[in-house]
């Protein structure tokens, strides 16, 4: 028996990379960090905020979907701790923040817009390199 797979095409193919590429989840960090700030700092950007939450989930989900469609792998991947942890700091960027730090005047609404929406970048790429990030390696078996 050889220990060779029974497809070549299988041992020459690339790694597969499932996860985000950093310049999306940037977008994604941004326009939902900038999105929850505004919501909360003054009642006239509620229903811009709103629509852009929506959007953003809307086009989340969809990739989602999508994705999970094409790589069948990815119906099931394994939730690993620092996926957990990279959650939890989603949450709570999106949570309590925004109810315990309310932003007074126009500095602090950019100061908070800046800092969540790099939070969020950070945390989005983190959680989901970490779902997806078993699927980086050539499995061997």
């Amino acid at each position: 028996m050889s220990s060779l797979p029974e497809d070549p095409a299988l041992a020459i193919s690339e790694p597969k990379r499932l996860w985000a590429p950093w310049w999306l989840a940037l977008v994604l960090g941004v326009v939902c960090g900038t999105a929850l700030t505004f919501l909360r700092a003054h009642k006239s950007f509620v229903v811009p905020g709103a629509i852009a939450l929506a959007g953003l989930i809307l086009i989340v989900g969809i990739a989602t979907i999508i994705r999970r469609q094409r790589h069948a792998e990815a119906l099931d991947p394994p939730v690993s701790a620092s996926y957990v942890a990279w959650m939890a700091v989603l949450i709570f960027l999106a949570g309590p923040v925004q109810v315990f730090f309310l932003p007074s005047n126009p500095q602090e609404v950019m100061l908070k817009a800046i800092v969540l929406s790099v939070g969020l970048s950070v945390a989005v790429y983190g959680a989901d390199r970490s779902l997806f990030g078993k699927f980086a390696k050539p499995s061997m078996a």
